[in-house]
């Protein structure tokens, strides 16, 4: 429940609890002191008694030797005891067990039986006093007045002590006014009382001047922590230097600036790690869009012109068909009509006509085969920059775990530091762990990307070398449509000089018989380099393809990452 209260108030809860404690305190003192001054005249009251007791004793041994009778040693025992005075307003008084009084200070009371005498508060003092007297002696308490007389106004307590005289059947008693040691009691206990103030103002300006010191450190502690709170790291902790209570909390606030400092640190490191991180990104996800957009039209153009190579290869193909079976029925006419002239000039020229034919085509492939050949280069220059680009990236991701290395090192000290803090520095534990798993992360996440890069980098070297295969099967498709243009060269010479020979065709029909045995054979060759073409072009539609898809999967799994 205190801890509800102000430290001021909790330490001003020490004034009530001292004023209790020197209250019980200066009771048990009074109350001792009041029994000590009590006990001090009871002790006089019964060595007085014992002087009476005496005085009675030497009568009654006067009585016993025969010198006087019961009567004459009793009243001058009752004469004896009446002269014996001690004090102003001390005397002996007695009474028979019966009630008659035997002595007393007041004369009028003498031979009177006062046993059912009372006080002011209607005690019987006569028959205590007696009844105390019968039982070995002891003492009593009653009011009455100094002057002796019941009725007077002015009682005051009064304490006897009554012991028996057996032989005469005597209370012998005497006693005394204790308002002395009320007086006494009164004046000790106000004196006291005054003390305790004393102590208790001395102790309360005390306390006063203890809790305003401590409030006031305190208020300037928590000042400092309120500004802290609120993100001003420039305030300056006070009593760092103390060695109290007070100075071991500023010690931990100062501790505590200093793990919000590195935390501030941290946490701008980390957003400009987490930005530099974006802008990586961004510039990854352009690189691969613009790749990506390059590389599309760069095999949509292989593509496009494996298509045209597989379509003038088929041509290729047909044309060279149609030759040889024009070969054909030429030879199978120079059989039959060796001797007309004028059917062989026709067939020659229609052989003519077809070589050109034939050649056009044939140069068109070549032409196609180039245009292959230069789009194959430059994919294959294309597949070398997303070669570089992956190594590029490989040298980013590097730097990315370098960097994640070296946070997760940061963390590991921030929380060895926060460690040292004790209890001050939970908070900040837990922001370095949480600091320490994303390195993590960031660690685990980079080797992801490096094994990815390392699997792109592969698949790219697996592209570049198929494009550079398909560069070469191109190259000698062009190369053997030169041959077929270089054929087609010929055959169209000799065709043109059949068609000069005609004046001689009869002479020569032999060798034009050899020269069609020539033509079916570069027919056959051009039919053969045709298929082959064909099938070379099929082959590279099918790897343009086939790289079309690897660089599809190669950007998902960067899109991925």
């Amino acid at each position: 429940m205190l801890q509800r209260f102000a430290i001021s108030y909790r330490l001003m809860l020490f004034i009530p609890v001292l004023l209790l404690a020197m209250g019980a305190s200066m009771y048990l003192s009074l109350t001792e002191l009041r029994g000590s001054l009590v006990d001090d005249r009871k002790e006089a009251l019964k060595h007085l008694v014992e002087v009476a007791q005496h005085v009675i004793a030497g009568w009654h041994a006067k009585e016993q030797a025969g010198g006087l009778t019961r009567e004459q040693a009793e009243k001058g025992a009752a004469e004896e005891l009446f002269q014996l005075r001690y004090g102003d307003d001390t005397y002996f008084f007695a009474q028979r067990f019966d009630g008659t009084t035997m002595v007393h200070i007041n004369r009028e009371f003498l031979g009177k039986n006062r046993l059912d005498a009372t006080d002011v508060d209607g005690n019987q003092t006569v028959r205590s006093q007696i009844e105390a007297a019968k039982h070995g002696g002891d003492f009593v308490y009653y009011r009455t007045s100094r002057t002796g007389t019941l009725n007077d106004a002015s009682r005051l307590q009064k304490l006897s002590y009554c012991s028996a005289f057996e032989p005469w059947q005597w209370s012998v008693c005497t006693g005394i006014y204790i308002d002395d040691v009320d007086a006494i009691y009164n004046r000790i206990a106000l004196l006291s009382g005054g003390l305790s103030l004393i102590v208790l103002a001395l102790a309360s300006g005390f306390a006063y001047l203890i809790s305003r010191s401590i409030n006031t450190q305190l208020s300037r502690v928590t000042a400092g922590m309120s500004r802290l709170a609120d993100g001003d790291l420039s305030v300056e902790v006070p009593y760092l230097d103390d060695k109290h209570e007070i100075g071991r909390l500023a010690h931990a606030l100062d501790v505590f600036k200093l793990n919000r400092r590195r935390a501030d640190e941290l946490t701008a490191a980390q957003e400009r790690e987490e930005s530099a991180k974006r802008r990586r990104q961004e510039v990854i996800e352009e690189l691969s869009a613009d790749f990506g957009r390059r590389a599309g039209q760069a095999i949509g153009l292989v593509v496009d012109a494996a298509e045209q190579v597989q379509t003038h290869a088929a041509q290729l193909a047909a044309a060279a068909t149609q030759c040889l079976a024009q070969v054909e029925t030429l030879n199978h006419a120079a059989n039959e009509t060796s001797g007309n002239v004028q059917t062989i000039a026709g067939a020659a020229e229609e052989l003519s006509a077809a070589v050109s034919e034939v050649n056009q085509q044939i140069f068109r492939s070549t032409d196609v085969s180039d245009r292959a050949v230069a789009e194959a280069g430059q994919t294959n220059s294309t597949m070398q920059s997303l070669a570089e680009a992956a190594q590029r990236i490989d040298v980013i991701v590097q730097v990315i775990h370098n960097i994640a290395s070296q946070t997760n090192l940061l963390a590991l000290n921030a929380t060895i530091e926060a460690a040292r803090a004790g209890d001050a520095g939970k908070g900040f534990a837990v922001v370095a762990s949480e600091v320490k798993a994303l390195a993590s992360q960031t660690t685990k996440a980079t080797e992801e990307i490096q094994t990815q890069v390392a699997g792109i980098q592969t698949e790219t070297a697996r592209a570049v070398e198929a494009i550079s295969s398909i560069g070469r099967t191109i190259s000698d498709i062009s190369a053997i449509s030169t041959g077929i243009a270089s054929a087609m060269d010929e055959q169209g010479a000799t065709t043109q000089e059949i068609a000069r020979s005609i004046s001689q065709a009869a002479e020569g029909t032999n060798a034009v018989s050899s020269n069609i045995v020539g033509v079916a054979e570069a027919a056959k060759t051009t039919d053969t380099a045709a298929a082959a073409l064909h099938r070379a072009s099929a082959n590279l539609r099918q790897e343009a393809r086939g790289l079309h898809d690897d660089m599809q999967r190669y950007f998902d799994k960067i899109r991925a990452a």
